[in-house]
């Protein structure tokens, strides 16, 4: 029987956490897990454990992550009820554990490899999502669903995908040297039926969170504009054919363009929009009763009635105020929601600062994925979400340690 070195066996976990990242909440732990145990093995078999603190603590990222998780801690101990808030602290640090693990086990030479698995997993979602629509795979919506899910909530499946969609755009636009044959065109073929389960996953806030990608990236590929542009005039043709024959995409876009539709019933474009306004609100009367520490991480349901007497929607309470910004400052106060954006403006900073050292597709990700990612949350508490959380941290450690391509 092989036997494997402990460095091949940290790259297959990395491979499993990368395949799966967009799949399953379970495995993914469990992977990052696996390979965070692995990195500890070979680095106490190596005698270098100490150089592990110094590893972390000298990132860039580490003292914006440490007053993010203070904070939470803080306002955890000051909620209405703090065994909840301390329950959510365990996502946070989760967080931090997983882009920890990453930024010391993902190496320059595993980038390839990485991709390779991330757009295989991003690829068999897309044909589960598409399948779906066509009928032919079952849906969690039931079988008359109408939006790609892959089997999980259709916006958090358009989330990851979009985040997904944008390594594989860069890949294209700033081609790396190719470490099999036919590379380039693997990724070509994935990247059109992960643009296509995004736009069939009818989730509005992923269309916006597109668009800020795709610009950010026509931005910053000043000598491959003209191929962006190619690659932008097809997204465009081919999200209008999807859209033109599907009735209820159409209505989606009319709502979110600010046209009333006629359709007000249950899970309707329309109602789904007035909910998200009724909730902005409440977030809005919890941040002014606590403008500082807010009432508590993961304590919005449990003060709902509290604030809201009057049902919003077709639930009686609600646990997500369907925008970390909003939600954020209703949670965390004045201090979470600073914390929160001193940490994003850090990250964002880290990804621009990394593509001015090494131009190349996986340092062009993180910096288009980013604002993507920022404009999403600004509808949805996507950064409390394993998938999508996870994924951008991924594309941080995969921006880490890229080199300048030179082909």
């Amino acid at each position: 029987m092989r036997r494997y070195t402990l460095d091949q066996l940290i790259f297959f976990s990395l491979c499993l956490f990368a395949f799966t990242v967009i799949f399953s909440v379970t495995v993914v732990e469990a992977a990052l897990f696996l390979a965070l145990g692995l990195l500890l093995a070979k680095k106490k078999e190596e005698k270098t454990l100490g150089a592990v603190k110094p590893a972390l603590t000298g990132h860039p990222l580490f003292l914006p992550w440490m007053i993010y998780l203070c904070v939470c801690l803080l306002t955890s101990l000051t909620a209405y009820y703090p065994l909840k808030g301390l329950g959510q602290l365990n996502s946070d640090f989760l967080k931090y554990v997983c882009l920890s693990t990453l930024l010391l086990g993902v190496k320059k030479e595993h980038l390839s490899g990485l991709s390779g698995f991330y757009t295989a997993g991003a690829a068999l979602a897309a044909a589960i999502g598409i399948a779906q629509v066509a009928h032919l795979f079952p849906s969690v919506y039931g079988s008359g669903a109408v939006r790609a899910n892959a089997l999980m909530n259709a916006v958090r499946y358009s989330e990851v995908m979009t985040i997904a969609f944008l390594l594989l755009l860069g890949r294209l636009v700033i081609p790396a040297k190719e470490t099999f044959k036919h590379e380039q065109l693997f990724y070509k073929l994935a990247a059109l039926p992960v643009f296509v389960s995004i736009i069939l996953s009818q989730t509005r806030g992923a269309y916006l969170g597109l668009i800020t990608g795709v610009l950010t990236m026509i931005y910053f590929v000043t000598p491959s504009r003209k191929k962006m542009a190619a690659y932008a005039g097809i997204m465009v043709v081919t999200a209008a054919l999807i859209m033109t024959t599907n009735p209820v995409m159409r209505s989606r876009m009319l709502v979110m363009a600010g046209q009333r539709t006629a359709d007000v019933s249950e899970n309707s474009p329309a109602q789904g929009l007035d909910i998200r306004m009724g909730l902005w609100k409440l977030g809005a009367k919890m941040f002014k009763a606590h403008p500082v520490l807010g009432v508590g991480p993961d304590n919005i349901k449990k003060v709902f009635k509290k604030f809201q007497p009057v049902q919003i929607g077709y639930f009686e309470t609600w646990g997500s105020l369907h925008s970390l910004y909003i939600h954020q400052a209703a949670e965390r106060g004045s201090l979470g929601l600073g914390a929160l954006l001193l940490l994003f403006g850090a990250m964002l900073l880290f990804a621009f600062r990394r593509f001015q050292a090494a131009r190349s597709p996986y340092t062009l990700w993180p910096l288009c994925a980013l604002p993507a990612y920022y404009v999403m949350n600004l509808t949805e508490i996507t950064f409390q979400h394993v998938h999508t959380a996870f994924a951008i941290l991924m594309a941080l450690s995969f921006s880490a340690v890229a080199e300048e391509e030179k082909l």
